[in-house]
């Protein structure tokens, strides 16, 4: 099975989610008091080819193409821009 990441964007960051949400209003609902929307579930090649056509130079991304690998070949949940 595809690892898939949801693209969530917050107030003041923007994050990364392997948390299996049914619809976009439980993710709304987590995040009730910061949330602006969110991408579909999106696989990593398909995140890193989203941020390279929205943002070209990789150092205008919140996250770097190798956060974003270690973040889908990692255990962990969430990761968070700053």
């Amino acid at each position: 099975m595809k690892k898939l990441a949801y693209l969530i964007y917050l107030d003041d960051k923007i994050l990364l989610s392997k948390k299996d949400y049914h619809h976009w209003k439980e993710i709304q609902d987590e995040f009730f008091n910061q949330y602006k929307t969110n991408l579909e579930a999106l696989s990593c090649e398909e995140i890193i080819n989203f941020f390279t056509d929205d943002f070209k130079d990789e150092s205008s991304w919140p996250f770097t193409k190798k956060q974003i690998i270690n973040f889908f070949e990692s255990e962990d949940m969430i990761l968070y821009s700053y």
